[in-house]
């Protein structure tokens, strides 16, 4: 039977189907046995690292980013891969603290709120420079934030300035002139930015990468080719050095940087690589010095979770599957109801996950204690037939064969084999599945040509806000072509809104009404489940999984693991 054959406990399949899945997982235990005893860690719980335990020669952090990014134009791009490059080689106004995610300076060595509680000034810092010896000034964030906003710009994130006055209407070409926009460099130094509302987690945003600078004299000499590491100028704490595509990046410290001497990295390489079994394998070989969240196979988790070098904590992020609405059979609320109602998302994360996340019935994930959560979407067969059943489809029957799109990941396929055999179970519809490398994956899912796509979530700041938002009406990252003018509505009330309370009821209604109409399917809740050496310094847990590099850092002196940081 193939591997697409397999699938979970109480799905209904054959004992041999569930017995080859059983003796896949012993090998997979059998292996992970043999690392074990190899560290000498003979089953103790912590008396071992799982990979290297002492640095390696040289300050170079070596890590894993996954799949090949996009794209490494800060404006354009949308991926984690992307974004962790980006944030590497190229600084905004403020940056995140690397304990609290709390902005900080950055280009900006401060910055004032009026008392109209809109109007942000920020003062630039003199001593900031582009790697080509120009100085980084306040008309560099105006370009590049219009940039952004150019109704001719492909930028995914350019709802995330809808906050700024006009800036809707200018990216909407209601308006032309970009003077009416609120955002302008007063002088060379100074920038201000004029907000429609009092919007209380607006520097939070200025630390995601669309509000990164970019240098428009190589943008314009170059276009598309301006990010190549022959051309490419930007101002962050690393320089890229060397881009091998399907490879690798090497960047490599900026001497000039205005804190160079509080990096303390000669170089990061980031390798390029959609395997999970072979970044866990080139951790343990001690070929890189960190494991990120999300690239650690779920089966191995039981048996590595015991080392000292192994990093578990909350994570803002959910997993979900999408439809594109405005096609049949997805154009049914009932039939996208009923898809939902047929997970059983705890035999997901119980048996094919091994307890790594948390089964999720929301969109936003776990983890906001002031938000007021709607009722969860639950797993309910009797109630997802009935639904089939009124749509028109009554055991399946004239229902279309339908596909699930996911990107390349033995996770992602397990999941999809899962969900294909529950709803072949409790529906009686045949489903195949389609896997697409990357970027093949990612124009897929943004030009709206597939049926259900997995998709993922991860928070760009510590807010509900930041997962409902990509739901509303046109929104580049809603990829459903769904739209629903009281969600509308409610988002862009509580955008406003100043009164804590009664802003997170106002998020909770939107999103109960996003659970009713059932565009995107919430799988899971995520954790963070990663491997950080112990010589590596400067890295802690936070809820965004957000560890920026300039703070990195290896300790020679100690091999003892950094006990400022939770461990599981």
């Amino acid at each position: 039977m193939s591997r697409a054959d397999v699938t979970i406990p109480g799905s209904g399949v054959s004992r041999a189907a569930w017995l080859t899945a059983a003796l896949v997982i012993v090998g997979i235990a059998i292996t992970v046995g043999v690392w074990r005893w190899v560290a000498g860690s003979e089953g103790a719980a912590g008396s071992a690292h799982f990979g290297r335990s002492a640095p390696p020669v040289g300050n170079v952090l070596r890590f894993v980013n996954g799949p090949e990014p996009e794209t490494i134009d800060p404006g354009l791009m949308s991926g984690q891969p992307d974004g962790r490059i980006a944030r590497a080689i190229f600084e905004g106004l403020v940056t995140p603290d690397p304990r609290t995610l709390e902005p900080i300076e950055g280009v900006a060595s401060r910055w004032e709120l009026a008392d109209d509680g809109v109007t942000y000034t920020f003062h630039l810092r003199t001593d900031a420079v582009w790697t080509n010896g120009d100085r980084v000034s306040a008309h560099d964030f105006a370009w590049s934030w219009m940039r952004v906003l150019h109704p001719d710009t492909p930028a995914r994130y350019a709802d995330l300035f809808y906050l700024i006055r006009n800036a809707r209407a200018y990216k909407a070409r209601e308006i032309d002139d970009p003077a009416a926009v609120g955002i302008r460099a007063l002088d060379e130094q100074t920038f201000e930015v004029v907000l429609e509302t009092p919007t209380p987690y607006f520097l939070q945003l200025v630390t995601f990468y669309p509000f990164l600078p970019v240098h428009r004299t190589s943008v314009e000499r170059y276009g598309d080719a301006w990010t190549h590491p022959e051309h490419i100028v930007t101002n962050g704490p690393f320089r890229l050095a060397m881009h091998r595509q399907n490879d690798r990046f090497r960047l490599e410290k900026f001497q000039e940087y205005w804190d160079a001497d509080n990096v303390r990295l000669d170089a990061v390489v980031a390798y390029s690589l959609d395997d999970l079994s072979t970044m866990l394998n080139m951790y343990r070989a001690g070929m890189t010095d960190w494991n990120p969240s999300g690239y650690l196979p779920a089966e191995y988790i039981p048996y590595v979770q015991y080392y000292e070098d192994y990093r578990a904590g909350p994570f803002l992020g959910s997993y979900f599957y999408s439809m594109v609405v405005t096609r049949p059979p997805f154009d049914d609320k009932r039939v996208r109801q009923a898809l939902a109602l047929a997970i059983d998302r705890e035999q997901i994360t119980s048996f094919v996950l091994h307890n790594s996340v948390a089964a999720w019935g929301r969109i936003v994930p776990d983890g906001f204690a002031d938000y007021p959560y709607p009722e969860p979407v639950r797993f309910d067969p009797e109630r997802a037939r009935q639904l089939l059943a009124e749509a028109g489809y009554a055991g399946g029957a004239g229902f279309p064969t339908i596909e699930i799109l996911f990107n390349t990941s033995e996770d992602h396929k397990k999941i999809a084999e899962a969900i294909q055999a529950m709803w072949k179970q409790h529906l009686g519809i045949d489903v195949k599945l389609l896997n697409q490398e990357w970027a093949s994956y990612m124009r897929t899912t943004i030009d709206r040509e597939y049926q259900v796509a997995r998709r993922t979530w991860i928070g760009d700041y510590v807010d509900p806000n930041t997962f409902l938002a990509i739901l509303r009406g046109g929104e580049g990252n809603n990829r459903t072509n769904w739209s629903n003018a009281r969600y509308d509505e409610l988002v862009a009330a509580a955008a406003g809104e100043l009164d804590a309370e009664r802003r997170m009821r106002l998020l909770a209604e939107a999103e109960a009404i996003a659970l009713d109409e059932m565009p995107f399917i919430p799988i899971y809740s995520y954790r963070t489940r990663e491997f950080v050496a112990p010589y590596v310094r400067g890295w802690y847990p936070t809820a965004l999984d957000t560890h920026p590099l300039k703070y990195i850092w290896f300790d020679r002196e100690s091999s003892e693991p950094d006990m400022r940081g939770a461990r599981r």
